[in-house]
């Protein structure tokens, strides 16, 4: 009756609603039980020719039926009234069982009683006493169905749950040594260009040499990543970005000029460690270098009703029509994607003016730190 009553597909197209649906399939299995008993009844063949197989037949299926039913909505309410508990498992099944019995022999003996004594076979203390023993031993056997078949799911429920924490596991592994190697990787041509420019200004111009050593020191300290995190806050990630523009104004002395422009209530959002600074060594890049002229840079960021939007305007050459991401605008897309997966949109724009867009739409603050 248990395992019918839990096949949730069986008529679920013709009879929408659960408990009614479940109920049908009850009474289904508990006809089809009872008929397929009926030839192994001592009374059959003696009530076929005594012309009372209608009537015998017709009482034991209600019977059946009744019991069936009753026991399954009396046991149901208490299994969804226990879901709701604390109870360990084998409590939980203990009270289930105990229900189950009692509901058993509260229908059973009474309609085994009037039967006998409708049908004129007396209702003897022998045929009580059976009825009781009957019905105890048919709820112990539903009960004990049911307790097995919920112990199969709970095991089958328990290794689904310890395979998907172990693929949660991996993939987190996953994404944490992906971030790491993006985080790990600065353009080594940027190293290679400032450490010579160190060099340089160590005999020409001591105190920009000593300026411009610290402020590596400081943007490769964020690089390095002590804390582990693949998040830094917008203060954090706007002031390493302006380190880097200081360690190219240094080499570039009057080519390069930048602004920053920051909302107050951005400072504490949590964006993808390097996320600027990829674009703003574009800009440097592209504009800076490849030109010769020149180079103003403006970075902004605001708080938009959909979320942040940060902006790096600069005076370089437009993008190309087809643009063809290189390595440091691919790491941007890969780290969003990891960390802000289908919450953020990124335009390459060159009217009115050339500018890298990103709106990142999911908001996360850094509650510690404010």
């Amino acid at each position: 009756m248990y395992l019918l009553a839990k096949f949730n597909q069986l008529f679920k197209r013709s009879i929408k609603n659960e408990l009614l649906r479940k109920n049908f399939v009850v009474c289904m299995t508990a006809l089809c039980f009872i008929t397929s008993l009926a030839p192994t009844t001592p009374n059959f063949y003696g009530a076929f020719y005594e012309n009372k197989l209608l009537i015998f037949y017709t009482f034991e299926w209600f019977v059946a039926i009744l019991a069936s039913v009753f026991v399954f909505n009396v046991s149901w309410i208490v299994i969804k009234y226990l879901d709701r508990t604390n109870l360990s498992f084998r409590k939980r099944m203990g009270v289930i069982l105990f229900i189950i019995i009692t509901c058993s022999m509260l229908v059973g003996v009474p309609t085994n009683y009037l039967g006998n004594k409708y049908l004129g076979e007396g209702a003897s203390f022998k045929s009580l006493h059976v009825s009781l023993l009957f019905n105890f031993y048919m709820g112990c056997i539903i009960g004990l169905v049911y307790i097995t078949m919920s112990y199969v799911d709970l095991e089958r429920k328990r290794k689904l749950d310890e395979k998907e924490l172990e693929v949660a596991r991996l993939q987190q592994l996953k994404a944490k040594a992906e971030l790491d190697a993006l985080h790990s990787k600065i353009n080594p041509h940027f190293l290679y260009n400032a450490l010579n420019s160190i060099a340089d200004l160590a005999i020409t111009d001591g105190k920009k040499a000593r300026k411009m050593t610290i402020a590596l020191a400081d943007l490769f300290r964020y690089s390095i990543n002590s804390s582990d995190h693949n998040y830094s806050t917008l203060k954090e990630e706007v002031e390493m970005t302006r380190v880097y523009l200081e360690i190219e104004k240094i080499r570039f002395e009057d080519q390069l000029n930048y602004s920053i422009h920051l909302d107050e209530n951005v400072n504490y959002y949590l964006v993808p460690r390097f996320l600027l600074q990829p674009v703003v060594e574009n800009a440097v890049k592209h504009g800076l270098k490849a030109t010769g002229k020149m180079t103003e840079i403006d970075i902004t960021v605001k708080n938009r009703n959909d979320g942040l939007q940060i902006m790096v305007a600069d005076n370089g050459p437009a993008f190309p029509d087809e643009l063809v991401p290189g390595y440091g605008v691919k790491s941007i897309y890969d780290k969003l994607d990891l960390l802000f997966p289908n919450s953020y949109e990124i335009h390459f724009i060159n009217q009115p003016e050339k500018k890298v867009t990103m709106n990142i739409h999911k908001l996360m603050k850094n509650e510690p730190a404010i």
